[in-house]
Parts: C-alpha cells; sequence; structure tokens
C-alpha cells in the first residue's frame, strides 16, 4: 500500500514542480539530497525524468496489494483514506489500459490530468543503487 501513496504523492509533487517550470530532473535531484528523499524516490527518478517504464510492478500487482491492504482495513476498522484514494486513481489507469508498462506511470495520469505533456528529458540519472 505504501508503494502506491509514495509513487502517486511523488508524481503529483512532480508535476506540480514541472508546471512551475522547474525540469524533472531538477526537482528529483533537490528531492533526493534532501531528507525527504529515499531509496525508493531515486530508483525511480530515472523512470520519471526519461519516462522509461519497463515493467518492475505492475498496475494489476500494485491494485492486488491496494486492495489486499484495504481490505485488513476494513477487518481491522481502521480508516485508509490515502490508500482509497490511490486505488481510485491506480483503476483509472488500468482502465485507460495502461497495463502493460510498470506502475510509474501514475506519472503520465498526473501529468494528463494536469493539462501537461510530458517528454522524456534526455538526461542520465543515477537509479541510487550503484
Amino acid at each position: 500500500m505504501f508503494l502506491g501513496v509514495v509513487t502517486q504523492s511523488l508524481a503529483e509533487i512532480t508535476i506540480l514542480a514541472e508546471k512551475a517550470g522547474v525540469p524533472r530532473h531538477a526537482f528529483l535531484d533537490f528531492m533526493n539530497q534532501s531528507v525527504m528523499g529515499s531509496t525508493f524516490s531515486r530508483y525511480k527518478a530515472p523512470a520519471f525524468v526519461n519516462l522509461d517504464f519497463k515493467v518492475t510492478f505492475t498496475p494489476h500487482l500494485l491494485r492486488k496489494d491496494l486492495d489486499l491492504g484495504l481490505d485488513a482495513g476494513k477487518r481491522f476498522e481502521v480508516p485508509m483514506p490515502l490508500a482509497s484514494l490511490t486505488r481510485d486513481i491506480l483503476q483509472s489507469m488500468i482502465g485507460r489500459g495502461m497495463t502493460e508498462q510498470d506502475f510509474a506511470q501514475l506519472l503520465l495520469l498526473q501529468a494528463e490530468a494536469s493539462g501537461l505533456k510530458l517528454v522524456p528529458e534526455k538526461v542520465v540519472v543515477s537509479d541510487g543503487l550503484g
């Protein structure tokens, strides 16, 4: 569940920065150098910057995990509004047929909802794993 929520949040703030004139690579570098950066945000930075959505985890698998987590929330009476909203956004992506590439395509969906057409920046960005 955390994977979905974190990715959607990263997509939203990355698109906000780009719409405000900050290139994705510059924003993500800033983010990844700050205390808010993480192994995960560094790992997804190349995909977000260059729009390379090779599958690491499919939208269908992420939806399954979100459904399992939301079911547990119901069972234990724990409200999970962010996870629920993220699941709805992911379902919208799946409904549009965005199922054959990585779930990080949430970035593309956010850009479209924001009136922004993304293009690959063609910048070498470390995934932080090397």
